[in-house]
């Protein structure tokens, strides 16, 4: 999963925010039936899901951005790899793990969040489906960049 995101974070990096923000918002409408159906939720536990996974998510994209930018600073356009004295590697690598530790305290904390409303028999194939779907949209991107 960790590869997917350095990769939709680099293919991400590449493009203007108007269409970063259209390309998010069709992602989410391919994202919203795929965990639906992939989660087997019904109307009503669709209704309970979506408002706490839509926070989540809007969470996880601002986690994202940030290691867009902190990716930003260790490499050059050219995606050569910039040099650093101590002390700045030591700064990045903070950041990194503060990244990584906030990615891990939002993800609990959904599962918390969801397990509260909806049957945990359900929300324990989150991780799952979240990774099918990465799977399936790389895998499209593939499709279409093999095309071109």
């Amino acid at each position: 999963m960790k590869r997917f995101l350095i990769l939709l974070v680099l293919c991400s990096s590449l493009s203007i925010s108007a269409q970063k923000r259209d390309r998010h918002e069709h992602i989410k409408a391919l994202k919203v039936p795929f965990l639906t159906e992939e989660l087997n939720l019904t109307p009503a536990e669709a209704e309970k899901f979506w408002p706490i996974y839509n926070v989540y998510d809007s969470k996880i994209s601002d986690l994202r951005s940030r290691e867009r930018k902190l990716f930003d600073e260790k490499f050059s356009e050219s995606g050569s790899k910039k040099s650093f004295s101590d002390a700045q590697a030591k700064k990045l690598m903070a950041e990194y793990q503060d990244i990584e530790k906030s990615r891990y305290e939002l993800e609990t904390q959904l599962m918390i969040d969801l397990t509260q409303k909806l049957p945990a028999s359900k929300m324990v194939f989150l991780p799952e489906a979240e990774r099918k779907f990465g799977r399936k949209l790389w895998e499209e991107y593939k499709k279409r960049r093999d095309k071109n």
